[in-house]
């Protein structure tokens, strides 16, 4: 025999699931933000509309009994499949398109060329830009930081670490002839488009010294804060960029750009996948996330 859904008491069995799932009437209510006090008087009056007692109390605490034991799965499954559809139906609702930010150089060499392997798993809008978007306050769901974290209310975890190589033209080499040593790049016009708050010609200061070179005077060239926008120069033949192998690697493989040294360096930075701390609750996260993580080669 059933009961009536008019006499399921929500409140009571949320109360009761979450005191036999912690084994603690304390951590239930610390669970469900209430009172220790009004987790054992719905636990109790759920006791008195089943006239069946659900758990033994003791000084050390709680114990399920018998017919405790038989509800509690019934009610975990229950509470389980309410919240994956519940779940579902969010991620499908109006706007269910994934927000994503990203850099503008991100987006375009790493991010745009894979999606479409990922049109069948879900939708995005995509938001280049350089400046850090608000994840999870409603500006974006997902972001692709370049960066090192923490951040707060953030949780991050590594995607891509970038590498740092100088990077030109094949026909710059041979307008100035093949370089040798990196010594040989202070003379040339060279292209800044260093990321976040690094202050511009950084990134060449920092692989120089990898290499041993110390300038004796500020490195000169013309800037731009993205590192997009420096490969892009590199490819009009403007001077030589530090390009990040990760996002070059296709320029490089198709022969429109090319490396003069074969010293790569570690940038201080790296590309990081970020997401709210309550983002794994959105299927739609989770399944960028492990698309993404894929395409990142990690397991």
């Amino acid at each position: 025999m059933s009961l009536p859904r008019r006499n399921l008491q929500l409140t009571a069995l949320r109360a009761f699931e979450a005191a036999a799932r912690h084994g603690s009437f304390s951590k239930a209510a610390d669970e469900l933000t209430v009172t220790h006090a009004a987790v054992s008087h719905q636990i109790r009056g759920l006791e008195d509309r089943l006239g069946r007692q659900l758990f033994v109390r003791t000084n050390r605490g709680v114990t399920l009994t018998e017919a405790g034991e038989t509800l509690l799965p019934v009610l975990s499954g229950a509470f389980d499949c309410m919240a994956e559809a519940l779940g579902t139906l969010s991620s499908q609702g109006v706007g269910g398109a994934l927000q994503v930010t990203t850099t503008p150089a991100f987006a375009s060499s790493w991010l745009i060329p894979r999606l479409g392997q990922a049109h069948e798993k879900f939708d995005i809008q995509l938001q280049p830009t350089l400046e850090f978007v608000d994840v999870g306050g409603g500006a974006a769901d997902v972001a692709i930081r370049c960066g090192v974290p923490p951040w707060d209310g953030i949780d991050a975890e590594l995607l891509v670490p970038i590498h740092m190589t100088p990077v030109c033209s094949p026909a710059f080499i041979r307008a100035h002839g093949r370089l040798s040593v990196p010594d040989d790049s202070l003379g040339l016009p060279l292209l800044h488009a260093d990321a976040g708050a690094h202050p511009l010609g950084e990134e060449w200061r920092l692989w120089l010294a990898a290499c041993g070179v110390v300038p004796a005077r500020p490195l000169g060239g013309q800037s731009f804060r993205d590192p997009g926008l420096g490969i892009q120069a590199a490819l009009n033949g403007l001077g030589i960029s530090m390009g990040y192998i990760e996002l070059v690697e296709p320029e490089l493989a198709a022969g429109r750009l090319v490396r003069p040294f074969d010293v790569a360096v570690r940038h201080p930075y790296s590309y990081y996948l970020a997401t709210s701390s309550q983002g794994r609750a959105d299927a739609r996260i989770e399944e960028f996330r492990r698309w993404i993580r894929s395409e990142a080669g990690i397991a």
